[in-house]
């Protein structure tokens, strides 16, 4: 009888319940790495979504946190996996009960911050991912000038709904940022040969 509880239990744990925290890539103007760390919590969504994470500075001074061109890799085999995810817009930060949306904050020292960071497909030919699907953070950042297009399109194309934020904008937003990720491919942590013909189009 025991033996059957501990199965179910370990059964009934969650996806993340091992992830360990990883260093947060530096910024994409080729500034050192900040010494923050993220570990996934969990991940709502399919095509787009949020997903929790945790973002922990153990350093001895505050760091000032951009989730600007982060992104994620689905665990498993690349050749296979479904669509990577990246951040879009402002996420929202954990203060006492209550979310707040901003878009950078700073992270006290030895601190250990619940964020939440809206995210969207990346990879327009594979197949979706889904709430089960796990996650851990890329060890680069997408590129700034695809950020930046991505953010402007994403902006201008989620100004009738009220922004970027709003559950309505999503299905805009998503094409905004399809788009331009497939304007010129540019390979990125968990490539597979899924990618091959995306890398032969670029001239890779």
């Amino acid at each position: 009888m025991r033996a059957v509880l501990a199965t179910l239990m370990l059964v009934s744990l969650p996806v993340y319940a091992d992830k360990v925290f990883a260093p947060i890539p530096a910024d994409q103007t080729g500034g050192k790495p900040t010494g923050l760390e993220m570990r996934v919590v969990d991940y709502k969504g399919s095509t787009n979504g949020a997903i929790e994470v945790e973002v922990r500075n153990p350093t001895d001074h505050p760091v000032e946190f951009s989730a600007k061109g982060i992104y994620f890799v689905p665990d498993g085999n690349p050749d296979h996996a479904p669509q990577r995810v990246g951040a879009v817009g402002p996420f929202q930060v954990k203060s006492g009960d209550q979310w707040q949306r901003q878009d950078r904050t700073s992270l006290a020292a030895k601190s250990t911050t619940p964020m939440k960071l809206d995210v969207y497909c990346i990879d327009s030919h594979r197949g979706s991912p889904s709430s089960s699907t796990s996650f851990h953070i890329a060890n680069t950042r997408v590129p700034r000038p695809v950020v930046e297009a991505i953010d402007h399109d994403a902006a201008a194309a989620a100004a009738p709904y009220g922004g970027v934020d709003k559950p309505s904008a999503k299905g805009s937003v998503q094409s905004q940022v399809w788009k331009n990720r497939d304007k010129k491919w540019i390979r990125l942590d968990g490539e597979g040969k899924q990618e091959a013909a995306k890398s032969r189009a670029a001239g890779e």
